[in-house]
């Protein structure tokens, strides 16, 4: 649980080769999709500020915890109250943040969600995740992700662009 938030808070990346390699960029149609329902809209644009600003600083960064709020249309507190605190609290929750000495560790991709997250969402979105999933289980859409990272195009264009080639696939 996050105790208290100091004024500054250091947001590093948490790394998991495994989600890193097969995970979700947070700004994805997956997550707006599937992981909304779950963690909420505040905590979603949380961690899209985060993955914004990995791309200009992948290793990490410092952040005010009382801008980032302010930036989002929420209240900041000192500790969980606020709603900016719970929203990030969530994160922490769902497993897409933990906490560190300085700040959190913060996943740079979004692992799938789980069933149990996911049988809580309407019946609709459970039966188009389970189509996205076999689409998307080939290592098709890593290989392209790998290949536009490589040509140099911005992590959040490749992401989108190999998102769009799945489902339009």
């Amino acid at each position: 649980m996050l105790m208290h938030q100091p004024t500054t808070m250091r947001i590093e990346r948490w790394v998991d080769p495994v989600v890193d390699r097969r995970g979700h960029d947070p700004r994805s149609m997956y997550v707006e999709r599937y992981w909304l329902g779950a963690i909420g809209p505040s905590a979603t644009w949380i961690i899209r500020r985060f993955a914004d600003r990995f791309d200009d600083a992948p290793q990490g960064f410092d952040m005010n915890p009382h801008d980032l709020a302010g930036e989002l249309g929420m209240s900041y507190a000192r500790g969980d109250r606020s709603p900016f605190g719970r929203a990030l609290q969530r994160c922490v929750m769902f497993g897409l943040a933990r906490p560190t000495p300085d700040g959190l560790a913060v996943r740079r991709r979004v692992p799938n969600i789980t069933r149990r997250q996911l049988e809580r969402l309407p019946a609709q979105l459970v039966l188009d995740h389970d189509e996205h999933a076999q689409r998307n289980c080939s290592s098709d859409a890593a290989r392209v992700l790998d290949a536009l990272l490589a040509a140099g195009v911005a992590p959040r264009l490749a992401a989108m662009a190999t998102e769009r080639a799945v489902v339009d696939a």
